[in-house]
């Protein structure tokens, strides 16, 4: 009767040699055993995938004719040679690198000859250390809304020609060293498109500084912008201009800013100059300037609360982002996108049928592109609970009427006027058409407000939005900003 040599432990606890080959598979590493003549004994699993070599093909085979394809196996074997500990660092024809660690059989400090080899897969080390850092720290953790899915505006702007044409002026401008601000309803997704503008032209490692205008108190928000030398400051405190030179610096939320910084951030655009908070210091930046709001500056230039040259520094290019409900056909694809990133924190993927997505397509997301994620992250976790769809997605898309985005009703007078009574009737109605959409939350029900039936209601949505021209020719003659 044979007994194992350490009945203890799991590794030497072999009753014969297959016993003991199938304990070295417990090995995470990749391990070959190696007689004193340099012959193969054993390898492991692990060790032939790493080498992309079959196990039983090479046992008794010479060490030197096992995996000769792999870039710095030479040197493995000269290791071998020589019987001394060493490190050797493979790489395979796809590139892929391995770390080789060859240990040699000693005893009492004289070789006994053979030895073994351990494997280690640096890519797969890589992709455990990464998952067990997600896994350990909780800093790293993000949620759905941090860690979307980025935007994909190849599809985007092939959907969608207007947003298209948006990106393409963008394009141009940026690649002109052109300032560009960006306006548009809030959810529309302003700083995703400030940051593919910015990959346009940037290089991979260029800085991409975002800059929340609305975030701090006057004095805070000068020191944040443009640095601190002063006496509680300790040594050099950069601010996030020249945090960004070289890259591009997003203004979000720039009708925020205020009236007090409003005339540095002005010097800077104008001359390059940065001056710092606690002053003394000044150096060219080399910053490419984008501006991003929801706010109207047009009429807040008006009421004297965003000062005009700042505006022109800032508005060289304006981009208006189209509503969600301006571009339809997005609907579909950002609804799959979404899905797409909740489905990988699922073991059961969530599938959204045509019926449901039909109803949402009606829907007028007066929160844009931010209410649609809002609506599919709640509706795969509600859907779970109940079967009455009808009754989910009612409790689902409860807009509210947000004052001051496009299509609120219009004020009838001098301000507005075109002087065209076909034109003023038109426009009156689309806005009257848009606000119902918004308060019922699709156009059926507003066409069953309004006492209209649906195809009233697609139609008169299809046709172009009536342009107020007479009142912004009259605008631009009296030398006021225009939007």
């Amino acid at each position: 009767m044979t007994y194992p040599l350490w009945p203890e432990h799991p590794l030497f606890a072999a009753l014969d040699r297959s016993d003991a080959e199938t304990r070295l598979e417990l090995f995470d590493d990749g391990l070959i055993l190696l007689s004193g003549g340099g012959e193969v004994l054993h390898m492991t699993s692990e060790a032939a995938r790493q080498l992309g070599v079959d196990a039983e093909a090479s046992r008794g085979v010479g060490l030197s004719d096992v995996a000769r394809i792999c870039q710095g196996w030479t040197g493995l074997v000269a290791a071998f040679g020589s019987g001394c500990t060493s490190d050797t660092l493979l790489r395979r024809s796809d590139s892929r690198e391995i770390l080789a660690v060859f240990r040699p059989m000693l005893a009492g400090g004289d070789a006994l000859g053979g030895g073994m080899i351990v494997l280690r897969d640096l890519n797969g080390l890589d992709y455990r250390r990464d998952r067990a850092n997600r896994q350990a720290s909780p800093l790293r953790t993000r949620f759905l809304a941090e860690n979307r899915t980025r935007p994909d505006f190849i599809t985007q702007r092939r959907l969608a020609p207007d947003l298209n044409r948006l990106l393409v002026r963008g394009e141009r401008a940026m690649l002109q060293g052109a300032r560009i601000l960006i306006t548009g309803e809030s959810g529309v997704g302003k700083s995703e498109i400030a940051k593919f503008l910015h990959g346009t032209v940037a290089d991979a490692d260029a800085p991409f500084v975002v800059v929340n205008c609305a975030s701090s108190s006057d004095a805070l928000f000068a020191k944040a912008l443009f640095g601190d030398t002063g006496p509680q400051a300790v040594g050099l405190q950069p601010g996030l201009i020249e945090q960004s030179e070289g890259g591009t610096l997003l203004l979000d939320e720039v009708a925020e800013i205020p009236l007090s910084a409003q005339a540095l951030l002005l010097r800077f655009l104008e001359d390059g100059l940065v001056t710092r908070a606690a002053g003394g210091l000044q150096r060219v930046a080399n910053v490419r300037v984008i501006a991003a709001t929801n706010c109207d500056l047009h009429q807040l230039v008006r009421e004297g609360r965003f000062r005009a040259d700042l505006y022109y520094r800032l508005a060289v290019i304006p981009l208006r982002v189209p509503s969600l409900r301006e571009m339809p056909a997005l609907i579909d694809h950002l609804i799959n996108r979404f899905l797409q990133t909740i489905n990988q924190r699922r073991q059961a993927p969530v599938l959204v049928t045509r019926r449901v997505r039909d109803i949402l397509f009606d829907y007028s997301y007066p929160g844009n592109i931010r209410e649609l994620l809002n609506i599919v992250q709640k509706l795969t976790i509600f859907m779970e609970e109940t079967e009455n769809l009808a009754e989910l997605l009612e409790d689902l898309l409860s807009p509210i009427d947000i004052p001051g985005i496009d299509g609120a009703p219009p004020s009838i007078g001098l301000a507005s006027a075109t002087y065209d009574l076909k034109t003023e009737v038109r426009r009156y109605e689309r806005a009257l058409i848009d606000k119902s959409i918004r308060i019922h939350g699709s156009k059926r029900k507003a066409a069953t407000a309004l006492g209209v039936d649906i195809g009233t209601i697609v139609r008169k949505t299809a046709e172009p939005r009536p342009a107020k021209e007479a009142v912004n020719n009259k605008t631009i003659n009296m030398g006021e900003p225009k939007l």
